[in-house]
């Protein structure tokens, strides 16, 4: 993981050599801020050229500042991202993740909490 880095390191050839040496090879997730706050978190299989591609694209000039975090184990990239759209709110994402069914436990509470509400039904029933 990184701390804040400005932009501008993303411009500058000697620290992009060393970047690009020190990325090689990681998938990862990384957030973009604007001064102080949380603009946006995305994934990659490449953080370097990612990061720099949004130096061209929509988020151009929306963030000045960004930290990477480098994760070896691509498998869990998506749910790492899903679970720190879920955690923050970040303007410019514009899709959160979407958590697996068999992951969203609040759909689970909510089916035990029907499953009960229908054994006592006729319970109720019969105390009117």
């Amino acid at each position: 993981m990184s701390r804040r880095l400005p932009a501008e390191i993303l411009e500058n050839r000697v620290f992009t050599d060393r970047l690009q040496e020190i990325m090689r090879g990681f998938a990862g997730i990384y957030a973009l801020y604007r001064h102080d706050e949380l603009y946006y978190v995305g994934l990659t299989r490449n953080l370097l050229g990612r990061i720099r591609w949004h130096l061209r694209d929509r988020h151009k000039n929306k963030w000045d500042h960004f930290i990477i975090f480098k994760i070896q184990k691509v498998r869990y990239l998506k749910d790492v991202e899903t679970l720190i759209h879920h955690l923050v709110e970040a303007r410019g994402n514009r899709v959160k993740g979407k958590i697996p069914r068999d992951g969203d436990l609040n759909r689970v509470l909510r089916e035990v909490l029907r499953e009960h509400e229908r054994a006592i039904r006729g319970i109720k029933h019969a105390l009117r």
